[in-house]
């Protein structure tokens, strides 16, 4: 893309993740290098752009990522989990505006991470979970949301959107996927991937 070196920081609580992705990258140097992000933040780190697990923000408050977001120069480009569209829906909430998704291929990862360095918006991504039914990603985040136990209030408020538009939200993946009710909302969602609730 040019001859700019990218500074990563990967945010895993996994080892295997950190290591898997920092190896899958090493075949880039030219492209990307990952670095340490430091306990205490220091812009003297260099980081340009943060690859966080959405697995972080699982039973946890996301204090880290909203850290992150607001406290620091770095973009952060959010690594999601396909099974869990519900915490990659959590970290769009907190701010997070680029997600890639955890069965991507490195060559697309470093492309990623080359477009959320220079700023610029990464294009519509295929939704895995959900595609057969035509489910749409903001309804995909709605259905998983709803699977966890959110209120409709609660789902409007993560995903930055009015009432109005979160029940033609629902109204539309209800209609896709067959449900007249939250509970066949919920049954379908169990049955097609979606992750159950985190002990809500």
């Amino acid at each position: 893309m040019s001859d700019h070196v990218v500074r990563l920081a990967i945010v895993s609580r996994q080892e295997v993740v950190a290591r898997g992705l920092t190896a899958m990258l090493a075949d880039y140097p030219d492209r990307v290098v990952v670095t340490a992000l430091p306990t205490v933040w220091t812009n003297a780190a260099g980081v340009e752009v943060v690859l966080y697990d959405t697995l972080g923000l699982h039973g946890r408050d996301g204090a880290d990522l909203a850290h992150l977001l607001r406290e620091t120069r770095a973009k952060v480009l959010v690594f999601s989990r396909d099974m869990r569209p519900d915490l990659r829906a959590r970290a769009l909430g907190l701010g997070c505006q680029a997600w890639v998704s955890m069965s991507i291929r490195a060559r697309e990862l470093v492309e990623a991470i080359e477009l959320t360095a220079a700023g610029v918006p990464l294009p519509d991504q295929e939704e895995r979970i959900g595609q057969q039914t035509g489910l749409s990603p903001r309804e995909v985040e709605t259905i998983a949301l709803i699977t966890q136990g959110l209120s409709n209030l609660e789902i409007a408020e993560r995903l930055h959107l009015s009432g109005n538009t979160l029940k033609s939200h629902i109204r539309q993946a209800y209609r896709k996927i067959g449900a007249t009710s939250r509970a066949q909302a919920v049954a379908w969602a169990m049955q097609h991937g979606f992750a159950p609730p985190d002990g809500r």
